[in-house]
């Protein structure tokens, strides 16, 4: 089993071999699923917040009087049931929506996207990226040059391909990529674009941190 890796031409300039264990994986949607909900749930930030009725400035007289009026018991007319009143249970801004997921299962998510995006040849590896000049017509045409670019793509740069910030400039403007390196890709990155764009080193990198993890 083996994938096959292209140059900027797309001619294939030769092949690297494909652990069996990580691009057989059978897909799992309940552990995807149970990642990327863990994956956006740890995105949110307990940024709302609403004044409860203590907290609502003015005077705390009560309305009317207990008995005799005929009307309901009331006291401030700040309470929760009046118009202008403080929120009874509304977000506090203390809120903690974070999600542990366990690494195994982080982990049989990712090989389980991997395998099912090879599988259905959205998979392609480059030897690497070079552009003549570092513009967005000249990424553009590397990516109308390799197919890809009416695509959603994500292109993953190998850990040190990711410190060149002109190459990353050139791609940034494309409204349709996004890029990340071997060290920052997750489940959920992978299953938002419909076609991945790995360096050579970068898929690599993945290879030997899934072999070791």
């Amino acid at each position: 089993m083996q994938i096959n890796v292209i140059n900027q031409k797309q001619e294939i300039v030769g092949n690297l071999p494909l652990n069996p264990e990580i691009w057989q994986s059978p897909y799992s949607a309940h552990t995807v699923s149970l990642v990327i909900r863990s994956y956006l749930a740890n995105q949110r930030q307990a940024t709302s917040k609403v004044k409860t009725r203590g907290e609502v400035k003015g005077s705390t007289r009560k309305i009317y009087r207990q008995k005799g009026t005929g009307g309901a018991r009331h006291g401030a007319r700040y309470a929760p049931q009046f118009r202008g009143g403080g929120i009874a249970f509304g977000p506090t801004g203390q809120e903690n929506y974070r999600c542990q997921i366990n690494k195994k299962v982080k982990k049989k998510a990712f090989q389980s996207v991997l395998s099912k995006k090879n599988a259905k040849g959205e998979i392609t590896v480059i030897d690497k990226i070079n552009l003549s000049e570092y513009k967005t017509k000249k990424a553009n045409n590397l990516l109308t040059e390799l197919k890809l670019n009416d695509k959603k793509i994500l292109i993953i740069f190998s850990t040190q391909e990711s410190k060149n910030e002109e190459v990353k400039r050139a791609f940034h403007n494309l409204p349709k990529v996004e890029m990340t390196n071997s060290k920052l890709i997750n489940t959920y990155a992978m299953i938002n674009h419909s076609t991945l764009l790995f360096t050579q080193d970068a898929f690599n990198e993945i290879e030997e941190k899934l072999k070791h993890n």
